[in-house]
């Protein structure tokens, strides 16, 4: 179990961030919070090797929770993989890429085992 590497998924849709878990449960140590501000406090107690969030999220943006994670030094390396459920300007992408830490953007649409192999991918341990 103490080897399994950290996953920390930030999502208001309990349904969405449920299907990630159940997904990524069997490899991984997989910790959920359900808004931008508890997933930077979670970030910064649990120093997850990666964190898979949302965009529309309560309290603090997904844009807003990754400027945050960033600001901190010990959370500014943990790479971050964006999904978002709503169809948005192309624009959005466009923003989350321009913060260092983010690695992916995906739509929720993606099939969950893609996203789940582009977590692999990312950790190096596909």
């Amino acid at each position: 179990m103490g080897d399994k590497k950290k996953i920390l998924v930030v999502d208001d849709n309990p349904n969405f961030a449920q299907l990630l878990e159940c997904a990524l449960e069997d490899e991984f140590e997989v910790v959920m919070a359900c808004d931008g501000q508890q997933g930077v406090d979670m970030a910064g107690q649990l120093r997850p090797d990666i964190i898979l969030m949302d965009v529309m999220m309560p309290n603090v943006s997904g844009i807003e929770m990754a400027r945050m994670l960033t600001a901190e030094e010990e959370t500014r390396n943990i790479p971050l993989i964006v999904l978002t459920g709503s169809h948005m300007d192309k624009g959005v992408p466009q923003l989350f890429r321009q913060e260092r830490n983010v690695k992916e953007f995906m739509s929720k649409t993606t099939p969950v085992m893609e996203i789940v192999g582009t977590v692999k991918r990312l950790l190096g341990a596909a």
